[in-house]
């Protein structure tokens, strides 16, 4: 369902930008591209801080942007987090978090302090100041700020792009939390395919100011309308719960939506729903099931398409059971195994080279 509908379009001399879409009410809505592409420029235009954009927003039926209206962005109720936080150097995490309650002109219902922090697990921190934080700290309590005052919408601009992958997987989790149990509608601004990967639902691809692909993000990791199908590190997600654990080996398995059973490094819940991103650079083809092999993931699937033929490599989608992945291999092994569209084919998954979260 919508929560909100933008046609935005912003001319300048040197760049412009335009775009149509939808926010959805639940899930959060990835907008990627690479630099200039104009994505953080969108979210501006969003939060109102954008003069010159033309055309409409519509949020919860209220009209942020028409023909003669025009509210600022202090009068868009959001939460606007940055990449590098903005926090107040000389106040300490708790005055942080006060602030943004207190400059609510609106007085909207704020959400529960002590729930607050205990969602973003920062209450031990509230002593600190910013100096004291790590990246990881710093970009929690910026959200906890952003949130405090319940916004309608919450925009992300690159709030990672600092960090290293160890602390990023520290923030995806909580991000994961927020638009799960606080159900406030989400736009996340990344250049990081694994970024929007694990953490969005929706996906806007931008180039040249323009959106080249909108829908769900497994079809824009995957579809061939998609360009982050052919980009160099392209991969496929799937979605499942964690159906049984071997302790003695450090080994899950997840059940994904579809059925099919994929064995995963290290010991996670039962019941647990977790995404696994699959790069089509770690996943082999052959025509028979391998026999005494080490690679514990062997399924079963269909060549469905042929996204994209170089002259050193080939780019496959293959159906496996309705979960949908993508295979790059050389030309000179697509050749030798002598593969085409329609043939049954069985790809092979090192457990180690499966991304989760």
């Amino acid at each position: 369902m919508s929560f909100a509908e933008c046609d935005i379009t912003l001319q300048r001399a040197e760049f412009g930008v335009e775009a149509k879409f939808s926010i959805p009410e639940k899930g959060v809505l990835g907008i990627f591209g690479h630099s200039g592409s104009g994505k953080t420029t969108l979210l501006r235009c969003v939060a109102g801080l954008e003069k010159d954009v033309q055309g409409s927003i519509v949020v919860n039926n209220e009209t942020w942007l028409g023909a003669s209206d025009k509210l600022s962005s202090q009068q868009r109720n959001i939460g606007y987090i940055f990449q590098d936080s903005r926090l107040f150097p000389h106040l300490t995490v708790s005055e942080n978090i006060e602030y943004g309650i207190r400059r609510n002109p609106h007085n909207f219902d704020a959400i529960d302090r002590g729930y607050l922090l205990e969602l973003l697990n920062i209450g031990h921190l509230l002593n600190r100041r910013p100096s004291q934080l790590s990246g990881g700290e710093t970009q929690r309590v910026a959200i906890g700020r952003a949130l405090l005052k319940k916004p309608q919408m919450l925009l992300l601009d690159e709030p990672l792009s600092s960090l290293d992958w160890k602390r990023k997987q520290e923030i995806l989790p909580f991000l994961g939390k927020l638009h799960e149990e606080l159900s406030i509608p989400m736009l996340y601004v990344s250049h990081s395919l694994e970024e929007v990967s694990f953490l969005c639902d929706h996906m806007l691809v931008m180039e040249q100011g323009r959106v080249r692909f909108n829908g769900n993000v497994q079809e824009a990791l995957v579809s061939p309308r998609s360009p982050l199908a052919t980009e160099e590190n392209a991969a496929a997600v799937l979605e499942g719960n964690i159906s049984k654990q071997e302790k003695d080996f450090q080994i899950s398995t997840v059940h994904t939506n579809n059925g099919n059973a994929i064995q995963v490094p290290g010991i996670l819940p039962i019941g647990q729903r977790v995404r696994l991103r699959m790069r089509a650079s770690d996943i082999s083809l052959s025509k028979t099931a391998a026999s005494d092999s080490s690679i514990l993931n062997i399924l079963e699937g269909v060549i469905t398409e042929i996204v994209e033929r170089q002259q050193s490599h080939v780019l496959l989608q293959v159906n496996v059971n309705q979960d949908i992945l993508l295979v790059r291999l050389t030309k000179k092994s697509y050749q030798l195994l002598a593969l085409d569209l329609q043939q049954k084919v069985f790809v092979q998954i090192k457990a180690v080279s499966i991304q989760g979260l």
